[in-house]
């Protein structure tokens, strides 16, 4: 069996944007780097896993935290949805934690295309990761999920 001998992609880029990169992999992606709307969705979803953990009714929890029995169901839509859509488990941080893990960061950034009615966007932040035909109820899902949650709170 030989070898491929085909090079490396970041064999390719000057030593510059190899040290540029390798920075960028260091530094985590922070929660303040994202809108109200887009954490309040990651943060709901470490608050579900935690129930979840606890072997507490995550409907329960999430309704008694947003005051919102539609927000707690379109959120607990929304990570079902996503937990039959992605490749493995996703990863989530305590509540606490300050830095997101990349798929709460995916998650983000399906919250801010959703949003701002961006499904090219959207598409963009899931190409690779999850399948296309995947991808409408993806968008359905997350945009009802951040509409609900900004109904149940009109501050974000």
């Amino acid at each position: 069996m030989s070898r491929s001998t085909a090079p490396v992609a970041a064999a390719l880029l000057p030593k510059t944007s190899r040290a540029m990169l390798a920075d960028a992999l260091l530094r985590p992606v922070v929660a303040s780097q994202f809108p109200a709307h887009a954490v309040t969705l990651v943060l709901t979803v470490r608050l579900l896993a935690g129930s979840i953990a606890a072997r507490r009714d995550p409907l329960v929890d999430l309704t008694q935290r947003l005051n919102s029995f539609t927000a707690a169901r379109a959120v607990l839509d929304f990570s079902q949805a996503c937990s039959r859509a992605w490749p493995e488990n996703a990863m989530v941080s305590r509540p606490c934690c300050h830095a997101l893990t990349p798929d709460e960061t995916v998650f983000a950034q399906m919250a801010e295309a959703a949003r701002g009615g961006d499904r090219q966007g959207f598409t963009a932040v899931l190409d690779g990761l999850v399948r296309r035909e995947r991808h409408e109820r993806l968008y359905a899902i997350t945009s009802h999920a951040v509409a609900e949650l900004s109904a149940a709170d009109p501050t974000i």
